[in-house]
């Protein structure tokens, strides 16, 4: 089977068969099941004779979830090859409000924050999925009105802090002209943030005075090896940068090989057995 993506109009929609509307609520994915099925599903549906695809994605979205109040944008045309090719195209539904679920094969939705264990198609969910938040991913620099959402990723970085530390911490980084953080939304959720700030004091391995530093960065799974961490990093890196810095620093425990494989593939070079890193930047 082969899955091919394409901008959004690029396939005749007379060629189209399905419209896949990924779709959020209250800040989490929206999956469906099937009354016939045991496996969950992102809403999608075939064209109906006389039907533009944005019909088919709002027809299929109201009968596969009771989506009331909503926007919808395209996001790219797929195909899928096995034996003969079909295609179709990928909707993003941002729900504000849902109604009742309409009578219908659709036997009950789920709001989910990660992929349900079982799918229908698992060879092609994710993927369009990632195409998805590829396209919505959006960096954005916190202000007061994140706190809520970069507290609750921080929890996830650092269990063994309480919301509440965790939250009057952030409040002192958002009050420091030396200390900020960016967060990476995608549509209603935040799949992950950098907290940043800049040092003085020396930094292991910097060679210059002030030094940026990562001091702390996480994805959520569902949105990891998709780049996210490196466009913080960018972000983070390119604040430092204008505060008169030239290398970044960062440190991770010493039995965190994925951060460890993270950090250089970012180009930071370990700086000692801490473990710290340091990375030139300008």
């Amino acid at each position: 089977m082969e899955v091919r993506f394409y901008k959004a109009g690029e396939i005749d929609e007379a060629e189209m068969l399905y419209a896949v509307v990924a779709s959020q609520c209250q800040g989490r994915w929206i999956f469906v099941r099937h009354r016939d099925r045991d496996t969950w599903e992102i809403p999608a549906g075939r064209k109906e004779q006389g039907e533009s695809m944005l019909q088919t994605a709002r027809r299929e979205l109201y009968e596969e979830t009771g989506a009331a109040v909503y926007e919808l944008r395209e996001i790219c045309d797929y195909s899928v090859t096995k034996g003969d090719t079909r295609y179709g195209r990928v909707f993003f539904a941002d729900i504000r409000e849902l109604g009742p679920l309409p009578e219908s094969e659709i036997a009950e939705l789920a709001l989910q924050e990660d992929l349900p264990a079982e799918l229908t198609y698992p060879e092609i969910q994710p993927l369009i999925l990632k195409q998805v938040i590829q396209e919505l991913a959006a960096i954005v620099e916190v202000r007061e009105e994140h706190l809520e959402q970069w507290t609750r990723l921080g929890v996830m970085l650092w269990p063994g802090h309480s919301f509440a530390e965790l939250r009057e911490s952030f409040l002192q980084i958002l009050r420091s002209p030396k200390e900020t953080a960016f967060l990476c939304r995608v549509g209603q959720d935040y799949a992950g943030f950098i907290n940043v700030s800049i040092r003085v004091d020396y930094v292991e391995g910097s060679e210059s005075s002030p030094t940026g530093y990562v001091e702390g960065i996480y994805v959520k799974e569902l949105y990891r090896r998709q780049g996210i961490a490196k466009r913080l990093l960018e972000q983070g890196e390119a604040w430092a940068l204008s505060r008169g810095c030239t290398q970044m620093g960062s440190d991770i425990e010493a039995d965190n090989g994925g951060s460890y494989e993270f950090h250089t593939k970012a180009g930071f070079q370990e700086a000692n057995r801490l473990i710290c890193f340091i990375k030139d930047i300008g």
